[in-house]
Parts: structure tokens; sequence; C-alpha cells
């Protein structure tokens, strides 16, 4: 019986690739739960083995998909056919070298095959290579051979070390040594001897050009096993370089996450030769991880303590595996860079992370329902908790706040743009603008904002519901006052300027009405809302993205830019509108409250 993902078509001698497509990304699929691809090998053992290779792929490239990664199904097979030519030189391995290193007795027997090949090839003399040196010579064209010449010699000896290079790559292949498998057998399966010679063999200039070459190839020695390693560091030195690099990219909430993580790996692996990394380590690192608690650093209990100490310690309430996978989601970032800057030979976390049980499963943020809405906009809910909040005691005396703006603008703007909550809460005066008659806000990492990812950088127009609430009067008065923000009450702090808001919403709005719920239901479901609001309201699915800031799809991503006009956006997002909530009940004499 064939594996559920190896394919065999009676009309056609070639077996193909199936892969179920994941219950949860279908919706991006129209409902599509599968595809294949063909392998154009008939041989089942060898296409047993790639298959196996390209379910590891898939499943790697659903992760990226779950983590925001636009993929069509067309790009998927655009993938993964590369690697189907990958990993048929990674079979043809085992042809050439002659052995299969899962049999130590077919493994020896090739050892012994090599050794007899190195003991003919030392006992032959140097002339004993003419006849052969020659033949390569005269194959690519070149007649004026004269093989007492200084630089037929040349050509002669590094033809011999590239005999020897090969027996040893081969050894080191049949060993287990090298990592590089790939890389090595394509070398020699490709005849790239003449590249490892310097490429000294040119017919346009002959042996001129190849006397110009010589020192470079009379130096030449073997390559260490490991030639992707451009320099031994420690880890510490290379997590150091990680963080440095990402200063002033990425939110300072962010940072302070990567290097509390990064702190935690190396304290559990040791500081060791960033060189020397394996999966091994990875294994040990994950299995220290599900022992220890949750918030272990912010727990009085555990932050002075050592991991040591802790894991010492009986009756310790261990984190979830969820807390587990997003470090090593995290590490996985390191480590990609790492391999990028030839640190490290590969990531080794890839395929790691560790099963959930179903109870243990993270809760997805949900849309506040129309029942939700109405409870939160009910207009004197809605303003007590927005612009009324703490204006009078308990004694009744006068007690602004000064927050209210923010918390009344917020949640709107959340609901009518999908904006996050951080991006409207650092807004200049500035970023709102009228472009094509249409008012804009403009999102980007100007003047000490910052963004999600790069895709987050783009312009929303402001809802036609926003605007008959005021919002463009609000921003104009507060412009009057010579401020320079839309919300100058907010001070940036390490989550950003949304601080302040957010708290007010988890913490006291939300929970007061019944709505609130743990991860699932916060002020953040108002992207959520919005977003859920658009596809019910037919609302084309790149300018959903394009509004709310989600990577492209790969057409627009590869032509770039942004192809939708002004109108079209305002088009888009004006389609989305919520029932039996009264509007203008909520709505603010923004003039006579601020100006």
């Amino acid at each position: 019986m064939f594996p559920q993902y190896l394919y065999k078509n009676n009309s056609t001698s070639s077996f193909f690739f199936c892969s179920y497509i994941p219950l949860d990304l279908r919706h991006l699929y129209d409902g599509r739960i599968k595809f294949r691809i063909s392998l154009r090998c008939g041989n089942k053992v060898i296409s047993k083995k790639i298959c196996l290779y390209l379910n590891k792929q898939t499943q790697i490239i659903y992760e990226q998909i779950r983590m925001g990664k636009s993929l069509s199904i067309d790009e998927m097979k655009r993938i993964l056919k590369k690697e189907i030519e990958k990993s048929k030189k990674h079979s043809s391995f085992f042809s050439y070298v002659g052995v299969d290193r899962s049999k130590e007795r077919t493994k020896q027997e090739g050892l012994e095959t090599l050794q007899k090949e190195e003991i003919e090839l030392k006992s032959r003399k140097k002339t004993d290579f003419d006849d052969e040196v020659e033949k390569l010579l005269k194959d690519e064209g070149i007649t004026d051979i004269n093989r007492k010449s200084g630089t037929f010699r040349v050509f002669r000896e590094n033809f011999i070390k590239i005999q020897n290079l090969k027996i040893k790559w081969k050894r080191e292949i049949i060993n287990g040594e090298t990592k590089a498998e790939f890389d090595l057998v394509s070398k020699i399966i490709d005849g790239e001897e003449d590249d490892l010679l310097g490429e000294i063999i040119d017919k346009k200039d002959a042996f001129a050009r190849r006397t110009h070459l010589q020192p470079v190839i009379e130096n030449y020695a073997p390559e260490p096993i490991e030639p992707y390693l451009v320099e031994t560091k420690l880890i510490r030195e290379v997590v150091d370089e990680f963080l440095d690099l990402r200063k002033g990219t990425i939110g300072e909430k962010m940072l302070d996450e990567y290097k509390v993580i990064t702190d935690d790996f190396i304290e559990i692996i040791g500081n060791i030769p960033v060189s020397s990394l394996s999966k091994e380590h990875i294994r040990t690192y994950i299995s220290t991880q599900i022992k220890l608690p949750p918030s272990r650093r912010k727990t009085p209990i555990y932050r002075e303590m050592s991991i040591v100490e802790v894991m010492k310690l009986k009756g310790v309430k261990p984190q979830s595996r969820i807390n587990v996978n997003k470090f090593l989601t995290r590490l996985t970032t390191f480590m990609n860079f790492g391999v990028s800057q030839g640190y490290i030979k590969e990531n080794y976390i890839l395929g790691m992370k560790i099963p959930i049980p179903k109870t243990e499963g993270r809760k997805k943020r949900e849309p506040f329902s129309p029942e939700d809405l109405v409870k939160i906009l009910s207009p004197k809910t809605y303003l007590d908790y927005t612009i009324d909040f703490g204006k009078t005691t308990k004694s009744r005396k006068p007690n602004v706040v000064k927050y209210q703006n923010s918390f009344y603008w917020a949640f709107l703007i959340g609901i009518f743009s999908g904006m996050r909550t951080n991006e409207t809460a650092q807004l200049r005066i500035e970023d709102i603008i009228k472009k094509e008659n249409v008012w804009m806000i403009s999102i980007d990492e100007t003047e000490g904002k910052s963004v999600k990812t790069t895709s987050s950088i783009r312009k929303v127009p402001v809802h036609p519901t926003l605007i008959s609430l005021g919002f463009i009067d609000y921003v104009k008065i507060i412009k009057s006052k010579g401020v320079d923000r839309v919300f100058p009450e907010l001070t940036k702090q390490r989550d950003g300027y949304s601080t302040k808001i957010s708290q007010h919403y988890n913490e006291k709005f939300l929970p007061s009405i019944g709505v609130w719920k743990r991860q699932v239901k916060v002020l953040y479901s108002t992207r959520h809302t919005f977003i859920n609001r658009c596809y019910k309201k037919g609302v084309d699915r790149d300018i959903i993205k394009s509004i709310v800031g989600h990577e492209p799809d790969f057409t627009m991503d590869v032509y770039g830019g942004n192809p939708f006009t002004t109108k079209q956006l305002y088009q888009g997002i004006s389609k989305v509108s919520y029932s039996n909530i009264k509007w203008n009940r909520i709505k603010v004499d923004w003039k006579k409250l601020i100006g």
C-alpha cells in the first residue's frame, strides 16, 4: 500500500506527490482538499523517498501560511518542483557512491573499495596520468600540447589532486561526516572538477590564461569538511549580532522577547561554538523548557533562580506546550539568520515543534458578534466608558481623565478600518491626508512610529461612518492646538502607544458588559471583526489585504506596488456596515467638547 502522499495513476508510468491541505487552511483555497504534482519518476523506491521529503517541506510551507505568508497552489507546486530536483540528486548519491549507508556490511565494503582505489592512485607515476590529461585538454579544443612544458605539469598536478579529493568526498559521504550531501554529490555527478581547478581551461585563451591562474591552483588545499562555515563563533556572539541588526526594525517588546528567549537557549545548552549546534541540542532545549514554569522571569519566586535551580524544585507547574512552540518559532528566526550568515549549517529546529493536545490548543481570537457590538455601542454604555469615563468621582468632584478621546476613537477606527490598536494610537496629524478627494490614513515608520511588517506600510481610506462621527473635525481641532499627534495624551511605552487603551478595554470596559474573553474577545478583535465583515460584504480579497496590511499574493508581491486606486479602496471599505447601531446617539460635538 502506498503512503497517503504517494499516488500512482494507471494511465501513466510516473508517480505523483499528493498533499492534503489542512482543514484550517482550506478556506484560503476555496475549500480545495488536495493538490498533486508529477515526480516524473517511475521508480517506486526513489519516488517514495522523494515524497517523504516533499511531505516535510509542505508541512513547513503550511506553517508559513499560518503565520501570514500568502501562497497559491501554483506557487506551492513551483517550490516543490525545485525540491523534487534536489531530492533526485540526493537519491543519486547512493548509486554514485555505490553503498547503502544504512547497512553496515555494504558500508564497510564501500570503504574497502575506496581504500583500494586510493592505493592504486598513489602507486601510479605522475606521467601515468599524461594520456588522461591530454585527452581532457583535447576535449576542450586545445591541440597545441607540450607534455614537457611547465604549464602542462601544473595542470597534471591539479588533475591528480582532484582524483584524490573525489575519493575523500566519497569516504566522507559514506561515513556521514558531511551534512552537505546535495552539494558534494552535485559537484561529483555534475562533473564540476573544472570549477575546482579554477576554470583553468579557456578555449579562447588556451595556455596563456591557464598560466595566469597557476598561482591560485598551486596553493589550492583540500576543502574542510564544513567549507560553508565562514568562521567559528560562540553562540553568544552570533546572538548579539542577531539582536543588534534587529534594533530599530522591530518593536522594543519583540526585541526584549528575542533577548529573553535566546538567553534561555544559551543557558540551557551552553555558550558553545555555534558550528557545533545539532538536533541533540534542540532536543535538550525542548525537554528542559516543557518542565519550566510559565512567566519564569516575571514570577518573584523564580526570577532570581537559574534554570538548573528551578529544575531541582518539586511541584512546579510547567508552562504550556504552546509557549514552548512559540519559543521555537522565535529561535527559528535566529537559526535562519545564522544559516544566512554562514555560522550555522542548517536550521535544526525545522520539524522539531512538539505536538499540542486538543485540550491545550490555543484559542483563536474571534470577531465581535452583532450582539456584542450592540452591547458595546449602546449609546449610554459606550459614552460612559469613553468620552465620559471618570469625569466624576463618587464624591461628584470633577476628575477628567485625559485618555477619553483615544478611548472613544480606538474601537471605532478598529471596526471600520481593521487597523491595529498601536497603529491608531501612534498616528500623527500629518498622517491624515486627502488624496483624490478621499481622506486617507497613512501608516508608516516615520517619526518614531513602528509597523509590524513591511506589508503594514499602507494608506487606508477613512470610512464614511468615521467622517460622519466627526473624526476629520476632531483632527482639525487637535491640529489647531499646535500638537503633532492625533492622540497627544498617549505616551510611548514598551508595547508602543496603545498600552493605556488596551488596558482600559480589556480590564474595564469589555469585562464589565460580559463581552470580554481571555485571548479570544479583546480590543484587538476589532481587526478580526472588520476583516470578517469585509468578506461577508463581498469585498475583493486583495483589496482587504491592501487595507489591513496583510502580505500580498504572489503576483502583487513580485510586481510591486499597490495596484488599487484610492477610489477602489474607498469603495471597498465603504461596503462595511453594522446593523442595529444608533450611530447618531454616540456622535460627539467635538467643537463643544474640545474646541
